[in-house]
């Protein structure tokens, strides 16, 4: 099995996250959020060097895994402004020039919808990846597990 399909099950936790996210209206349930997207993120730590190692190869595995884990500084940075524009289109501002949101659960809802279309996005990209090992490798692992059995 491919360990590819770590990448797809925190990818799918992930998703599946951002939908609690945009659904609960309740402060005390956040905490389902935080518990999911702690464990999505222990398989994505879990198993990232071993696959930036069997992407890249082993020479430079640091340099590599160190460029793979910056990455996202670049896309949540978007969803940050992404979400802080969401949230003051749903807010007001008073006399003293401070923001309040009505809206209750309206105020932030749309970002997680976007994160979720993203997560979608994820997905995709962990499913073609795993299509994509097993076209390049397919034959070589089934050979190695012939030979290992035999």
């Amino acid at each position: 099995m491919s360990r590819f399909w770590c990448l797809f099950l925190s990818a799918s936790v992930f998703t599946l996250t951002q939908l609690a996210g945009a659904s609960i209206s309740n402060p005390h349930q956040l905490v389902i959020v935080s518990a999911f997207t702690g464990i999505a993120y222990g398989f994505l730590f879990g198993v990232f060097p071993s696959l930036t190692a069997h992407t890249f190869g082993i020479n430079g595995l640091s340099q590599n895994f160190g460029v793979m884990t910056l990455a996202p500084v670049f896309s949540g940075n978007i969803f940050n402004l992404l979400y802080g524009s969401i949230y003051d289109h749903h807010s007001i501002v008073d006399r003293n020039g401070d923001r309040d949101c009505p809206d209750g659960l309206a105020c932030y809802q749309g970002a997680y919808y976007m994160t979720f279309f993203s997560g979608v996005g994820g997905i995709l990209v962990c499913l073609w990846s795993i299509w994509r090992d097993r076209r390049q490798h397919g034959q070589l692992h089934a050979k190695v597990e012939h030979d290992r059995l035999a």
